[in-house]
């Protein structure tokens, strides 16, 4: 009698202390989230929510709301229905490029103390949050979160992008001697939401882009495993005839185009001295394609061809480089290199930036034509 009773007693308390249940009807699932500027001190916010209907299933809403904080933002938007908004499911935050330019760090410490928030959240950025988040022309996912996360989590998992989710972007912040990148969407009617390029980051703020195809030479630096993707380089014709390369006798173009894949690739970070850092990088190489068509004769002529393509690469790499330079902006971490010497460990940020605005950096890249393709 006195076991029966005291089982009674611990199963009253046990199921006193199991929080309330939510019923699933009750709660609007936010899986995408996007912020937008609208003057010095007013921002708007948007959400997609997924809903639970015991008649209709599933189903999906956008609301949107003003304030000048993130917090109040989300007070007006639980006010604008029924449902709970949950943020469990939250995938993407998107910030439009006014914001951006202005400095995101206060919004994203927000999301750092939200334990809600995974901290592998994916960022981007857009021309307006507000009408990338409504757009329609997607795939046949029910609603633009499930679409947005799909993009971004193929292009996280191929590495082809660098810094893309809220942890990635933060540490690279807090960072000595790196900036952070985040990938930029494009919004056009008639076709589903793309992206289109890389935004390059000064601190907390976007100062520039980059195509996402020439992230290549960052990712050279910065990330072992990265996939590098195919790169075409045109190359004019006279510049293929001196290596020893032959081009169909019938082509008339001045330029040709060669279509290259990397294969395997090691870059490192060399600093001479107080002016000068080497970005030194090898890269092996299959050519899938030339258009027109050309040949190579023999091993002389490939060694050739891999001393002409990666002259070419090196010209590109240094057009890069100095557009860097001009924005201010360390991407590839060459700070944090110098940092790491023992002779430069006491430098502050401004003393590294400063630092990092003089020196001379000279890229050299050598190429090895693993596999000639198409050309052979």
């Amino acid at each position: 009698m006195k076991l029966r009773f005291f089982i009674f007693v611990c199963t009253l308390i046990c199921t006193s202390c199991v929080p309330p249940s939510k019923i699933i009807e009750m709660q609007g699932i936010s899986t995408i989230l996007g912020f937008d500027l609208l003057d010095d001190e007013t921002y708007k916010g948007t959400i997609s929510l997924l809903q639970f209907d015991g008649s209709q299933g599933k189903t999906s809403t956008t609301i949107s709301a003003e304030g000048s904080t993130s917090k109040e933002i989300r007070q007006r938007l639980e006010q604008q229905t029924s449902h709970d908004i949950s943020s469990g499911q939250l995938r993407t935050i998107l910030f439009d490029k006014k914001m951006a330019e202005e400095g995101i760090f206060s919004f994203l410490d927000t999301m750092l103390r939200d334990t809600s928030i995974n901290p592998l959240i994916f960022l981007a950025i857009t021309d307006k949050s507000e009408e990338t988040i409504n757009s329609k022309e997607y795939e046949e996912f029910p609603e633009m979160g499930s679409y947005m996360y799909q993009l971004l989590d193929k292009h996280e998992k191929k590495e082809m992008l660098i810094n893309s989710n809220l942890h990635d972007f933060v540490s690279a912040l807090y960072e000595s001697g790196i900036d952070p990148t985040l990938p930029i969407i494009k919004n056009i009617k008639g076709e589903a939401p793309f992206i289109e390029a890389v935004a390059l980051f000064r601190d907390d703020k976007m100062v520039g882009s980059i195509s996402l195809i020439k992230t290549f030479y960052i990712k050279l630096f910065t990330n072992k495993n990265a996939f590098l993707g195919d790169l075409t380089l045109t190359i004019p014709s006279d510049k293929l005839e001196k290596t020893g390369v032959l081009i169909s006798e019938n082509a008339e173009n001045e330029k040709y185009k060669i279509t290259l894949h990397p294969i395997n690739y090691h870059g490192k970070i060399e600093v001479v001295n107080n002016e000068i850092v080497n970005l030194n990088a090898s890269i092996s190489v299959s050519i899938l394609e030339t258009q027109p068509s050309a040949s190579i004769i023999d091993k002389e002529s490939t060694r050739k061809l891999e001393r002409l393509i990666g002259e070419e690469l090196k010209n590109e790499f240094e057009k890069i480089l100095e557009e860097l330079k001009i924005l201010e902006t360390d991407p590839i971490g060459i700070g944090r290199k110098i940092k790491s010497l023992r002779k430069y460990s006491h430098l502050s940020n401004g003393e590294l930036s400063e630092k990092y605005s003089a020196l001379k950096i000279k890229p050299n890249i050598t190429v090895e034509i693993k596999r000639p393709g198409a050309v052979n």
